[in-house]
Order: structure tokens, then sequence, then C-alpha cells
């Protein structure tokens, strides 16, 4: 098997049997979520969290709605 999402400068930080966490170039984390379907493991590429930089807050996006927290 071989995942291919790495870009250029990026790097693994973390693989466990629910997430991959990687370093992008920029210094954001992305955690990507893992799901093994009845032995056949896939990435939901649908529900990424990204850790980022900012003023302390989250924002979530469903469908054409954004809701932030501060």
């Amino acid at each position: 098997m071989k995942i291919g999402i790495l870009k250029k400068g990026d790097r693994v930080m973390s693989v466990t049997a629910e997430c991959i966490a990687v370093e992008r170039v920029s210094g954001e984390v992305d955690i990507i979520p893992v799901r093994n379907d009845d032995g056949v493991i896939r990435l939901d590429m649908e529900n990424i969290t990204t850790i980022g930089f900012g003023d302390n807050y989250v924002e979530n996006k469903f469908d054409d709605v954004t809701i932030t927290t501060f």
C-alpha cells in the first residue's frame, strides 16, 4: 500500500489506526482521519481537521454555512 498525500516539504508527524498527522510546509498541520471499511483502509479526505495560525478561533463548515467560535 502507498498513501500519496505529501507535497514537497511536508512531513508525517504521526500515524495511528485513527488518523495521520501531516505537517505542511506552511507550518499548519492536517489531521487526516483513517477508516477501515471491512479490511480496506481509506482516508476520509472530506473530514480533515487543519490546525493553523490564528487568534484562538475554531471554524466549522457545514454545506454552505460557516460557524466560527472565539
